[in-house]
């Protein structure tokens, strides 16, 4: 898909223009599960300036070995594989279709890269694909000392989230890190290969349920506007302090809810709330906590994998 959000085959005079042009372009659709005539986009290649500002912030260098998780079209393994060689270059996609067309092009470059990641190989790892949580196996394929890039976000949000730069430790069983100021974002891991990742979805209801909804609907005052979550840094810690609440905003507007059928809008001074949770108060409480640490910045928190998995964020203080 081009600048001018048309469709461009290896054919089309603009195809090449395109491919050159320093903006992300989505390659793939697949359909949303359990709404199989809804197609939505699940795969894309990256702005070349990202990718390349990927490959610096990790200073990677001839002599060392890297791990990309996301081969997608294979742009970034191709420029892996110019600067490393094809030994030192491993990449990953859940993706079949994607992975066979990717390592087909790759071929005719004369490039191949593994795809078959070993323990305790790799000197750097990057994704090409955002993580609500570091997946464990990038700790187990890391080389203790290794250095760790990628996107930590909710599913399918872009508007939440930031880069996070891990160490591995010297025994190789967890990793630490800092986040980094936003600098653009990638599409979600994605589950399974079959479905696009859309995030968190309401349940589906039949026009009789959603006016039963309607008609339970109650409303109060806010106690904390709505543009608190216009800070990026508070949308992450919130984020992270309710990680099961889906949340979306947009001119002054928030939607909240959870999988339960819980949800939440605020307009103005003014939230509707529908369920068992008050939604917003829940943001009201940890936007209080917030204050409370002083509003740090996003590059003061510290980003800990833990040895049995677990993601922790933890602010300073």
């Amino acid at each position: 898909m081009g600048a001018d959000d048309e469709l461009y085959g290896r054919a089309d005079p603009q195809y090449l223009d395109a491919v050159y042009t320093d903006q992300a372009l989505m390659t793939q659709t697949k359909p949303v599960q359990g709404q199989a005539d809804s197609f939505v986009w699940s795969s894309s290649s990256s702005m070349p300036s990202v990718m390349a500002d990927m490959i610096e912030e990790l200073q990677i260098s001839p002599g060392m070995a890297v791990l990309e998780s996301g081969t997608g079209t294979g742009y970034n393994a191709a420029i892996l594989c110019h600067l490393l060689g094809d030994s030192a270059v491993t990449t990953t996609e859940i993706d079949p279709e994607l992975r066979l067309t990717a390592l087909e092009r790759l071929a005719e470059l004369g490039y191949h890269p593994s795809t078959a990641p070993q323990p305790r190989s790799y000197d750097r790892i990057l994704s090409t694909h955002a993580v609500a949580k570091i997946p464990y196996e990038w700790i187990t394929w890391s080389k203790p000392g290794a250095i760790l890039l990628t996107d930590l976000r909710p599913p399918a949000n872009s508007q939440v989230g930031a880069w996070v730069k891990l160490t591995i430790d010297e025994d190789g069983r967890g990793a630490t890190g800092r986040l980094m100021p936003p600098r653009g974002y990638f599409m979600s891991a994605r589950k399974v290969p079959e479905y696009a990742e859309i995030g968190h979805t309401l349940p589906e209801l039949t026009l009789d349920e959603h006016q039963r909804r309607a008609e339970l609907i109650e409303t109060r005052a806010v106690r904390a506007q709505p543009e608190i979550l216009n800070d990026q840094a508070f949308g992450l810690y919130c984020w992270r302090s309710n990680p099961n609440v889906w949340s979306w905003f947009h001119d002054g507007e928030i939607t909240l809810s959870t999988a339960d059928g819980s949800w939440a809008q605020v307009r103005g001074q003014t939230v509707s709330l529908i369920g068992e949770r008050d939604l917003w108060a829940e943001v009201e409480h940890t936007y209080q906590d917030w204050q409370a640490a002083g509003w740090p910045p996003i590059t003061d928190w510290t980003v800990r994998v833990t040895p049995d998995g677990s993601t922790v964020v933890v602010l300073p203080g």
